[in-house]
């Protein structure tokens, strides 16, 4: 078997750092392609006020380069954006990656035993007309929170409207009156940056979450030295995080819930508003929707000046937010913090196997069956990272994507060895591993009786892992 050629289509976390492992592993200098102008993924496009990491940040790092300078627990997106950078320079990715660069269908053929990628050049001065380039591996590293979901009714708002995953930064929202629609990450990271310099914000919150302080702190000077030039420290500190958030609920789901409930209440009564505990504390456990952590969140719901509405909006005419109970208010500016398409996350990217079976198709129509979240029946030489089934509940993304992509790398490994061209999982071992998946939410706090981003609209958790 010659040196297989490999195409990586997306330049975030898990794109780095195959192309990293590929280079390192394999001896091969693997060809990124990244359809915006920058590598960095939802840190280069997320630039919402107070943006930042809800995972500590000397967790939320490769384990190739471990970053001893991290100024704070939990890094800004600045800060985070930086670090890929630096990350990409240092390994010389800028060289290996096509910016701008769209692939927007990848197919397999067959007969040739190979995939075909079909490339639009983005950039001003681009050609515009379709390129196409053929490899013998892809990894799909675009990452499930990338296509923002904007529902439909929203589009029909007149005035400015501005989605947290695209932020406008153009935007004044000074003397203000605007509208949050949503209490996810992005919601309890913008709300706080916006409600001290608007007029007044309504916060319309379908489903309450469950918050927890974030407890932020800085590191000194002298523990960057100690990670720096002790890198060991680094690493036990790093298990350490771990560990400790793996370990966040072990004395007991229900004393957990109870501290936590303790908690907002004493957060909102030191705030004088009591009114709000029975709108903003839910009834199901933490966990059913992932955890938010802030330090001022549940403070700016707080304000005299924001209104939590958790009543259904039931229609929009104009600039106006009609709700269930009739209220109506008309608002300058709307801003959605609706999350991510993440069931149709593949977005302007159509990938065809074998048989030309359309994985867009099916996915829609389907739960997204796949072998150790990675491997895809009908779709051979092929690694998903961080698509559906594979984000953790409750811990790093970067450090799940490294384990599906050394798994990857060590099966091109064993192929190269025994000289095999091409690799899939049966139809039996796929639909094994999805039934014992499936099977092992049961009884867990994902199926607790609340809507969340990790169940699609069959009501099967496909965002999360449940077994490993």
């Amino acid at each position: 078997m010659s040196t297989p050629t490999i195409a990586i289509i997306g330049g975030g976390f898990s794109g780095l750092y195959a192309a990293i492992k590929v280079k390192k592993e394999l001896g091969i200098q693997a060809q990124i392609f990244e359809a915006s102008d920058d590598i960095g993924g939802a840190w280069y496009h997320n630039t919402y006020p107070n943006c930042g990491c809800d995972v500590p940040s000397h967790l939320y790092s490769l384990s190739t380069d471990l970053n001893p300078d991290w100024s704070q627990l939990y890094a800004t997106r600045e800060e985070i954006h930086s670090y890929m950078q630096n990350v990409a320079k240092k390994h010389e990715l800028y060289k290996q990656t096509r910016l701008q660069a769209k692939v927007i269908k990848a197919a397999w053929l067959e007969g040739q035993r190979r995939w075909q990628l079909d490339i639009l050049d983005c950039s001003d001065n681009g050609s515009k007309e379709l390129e196409t380039a053929y490899f013998d591996f892809i990894f799909l590293c675009v990452g499930s929170i990338r296509v923002p979901l904007i529902p439909e009714h929203f589009k029909t708002f007149t005035g400015p409207v501005v989605h947290t995953a695209f932020w406008d930064n153009t935007v004044d929202f000074t003397g203000k009156r605007v509208a949050v629609i949503g209490n996810g990450a992005s919601a309890v990271q913008v709300i706080p940056a916006l409600a001290p310099i608007v007029s007044q914000m309504y916060s319309y919150q379908r489903s309450v979450t469950w918050c927890t302080l974030r407890r932020q702190y800085s590191y000194s000077s002298l523990a960057k030295f100690i990670f720096r030039w002790i890198p060991m420290v680094a690493l036990i500190y790093r298990l350490y995080l771990f560990l400790k958030v793996c370990t966040a609920q072990r004395g007991g789901a229900k004393r957990f819930k109870k501290n936590l409930e303790v908690e907002m209440r004493t957060r909102m009564e030191k705030q004088g508003r009591p009114d709000l505990i029975p709108k903003l504390i839910p009834e199901f456990a933490p966990g059913c929707k992932r955890l938010a952590i802030s330090d001022n969140y549940i403070e700016a719901l707080c304000r005299r000046n924001v209104v939590v509405q958790t009543n259904t909006i039931k229609k929009i005419q104009g600039r106006t937010i009609v709700t269930q109970d009739d209220d109506e208010q008309d608002f300058d500016i709307l801003v959605l913090a609706t999350g991510f398409n993440v069931a149709g996350f593949l977005g302007h990217l159509e990938v065809h196997g074998k048989t030309e079976a359309n994985l867009n198709h099916t996915w829609r129509q389907n739960f997204p069956d796949m072998y150790k979240s990675t491997l895809i029946n009908g779709y051979p030489n092929m690694f998903m990272i961080l698509g559906p089934s594979s984000y953790p509940g409750n811990n790093s993304a970067v450090a799940m994507g490294e384990c599906q992509v050394d798994f990857a790398v060590g099966l091109i490994k064993r192929m190269a060895k025994d000289k095999i061209a091409a690799i899939e999982p049966s139809k039996q071992a796929q639909d094994k591993h999805a039934a014992k998946l499936k099977s092992g939410f049961d009884q867990t706090v994902w199926k607790g009786g609340c809507t969340s981003w990790y169940m699609n609209k069959q009501g099967d958790v496909s965002n999360t892992r449940s077994v490993i």
